[in-house]
């Protein structure tokens, strides 16, 4: 009861269409961005694949990678974050949790090794992504190793 929220119903459509309008211009950015990365850790982390479909037609924003068992699986995410690379080793709803993936669990059981998540956006450039690569080369295969 009483009256409607005009104002919010307005500020809604608009940020809707906002929203909107650039969607496909933004997807073909981040699936972009995306296969960059992609293709940067297969070719030059040996080992490495990718966790779940990795067909355009998976999700754009999200790349899941599982890179071999180095024995230092624990401190991979803590060493990207001391480099100013945001990523993660789990689920968005388990950020914060020692606890892998059921989810890579049940895809592929048994299975020794890290697992590392990056989100993008259309606010990611061509240059974050080759940094976090390197990034991630560089502490997966440290120098002299």
């Amino acid at each position: 009861a009483g009256t409607e929220n005009i104002i919010g119903i307005v500020a809604l459509a608009k940020a809707m269409e906002v929203a909107y309008r650039d969607l496909d211009e933004h997807q073909r950015h981040i699936q972009a961005l995306k296969d960059r990365m992609r293709e940067r850790i297969l070719a030059n982390i040996p080992g490495s694949s990718v966790n779940g479909d990795p067909s355009p037609d998976s999700l754009y924003t999200v790349l899941n990678i599982h890179l071999p068992d180095d024995g230092k699986a624990e401190m991979l995410i803590y060493n990207m974050d001391i480099e100013g690379i945001a990523c993660s080793g789990g689920s968005a709803c388990s950020s914060g949790s020692n606890k892998g993936s059921h989810v890579i669990d049940a895809l592929y059981p048994g299975r020794m090794g890290a697992n590392i998540r990056f989100s993008f956006s259309k606010f990611n450039t061509e240059a974050d992504v080759d940094r976090a690569a390197e990034v991630l080369e560089k502490v997966v295969m440290p120098v002299g190793v």
